[in-house]
């Protein structure tokens, strides 16, 4: 179970890297009914909330360009 729920994280980093989805819509589109619920797991996978994720890799990419 836990490398299903990883695989589905992994995959929310790459929505939330390469596009201005909402957290909302990426949360329904894995699966989890309650954005609350995934942005609980994703702090818990990842170290951070899904919008401090983007917010940090939005800088990142800009700052290449």
């Amino acid at each position: 179970m836990d490398y299903f729920i990883h695989l589905k994280m992994q995959r929310a980093c790459q929505f939330l890297y390469a596009n201005e989805t909402k957290i909302k819509t990426i949360a329904l589109d894995l699966g989890y009914e309650d954005p609350f619920y995934f942005s609980r797991v994703f702090k818990r996978y990842i170290g951070m909330s899904p919008k401090q994720y983007k917010l940090t890799t939005n800088i990142r990419s800009s700052s290449l360009t």
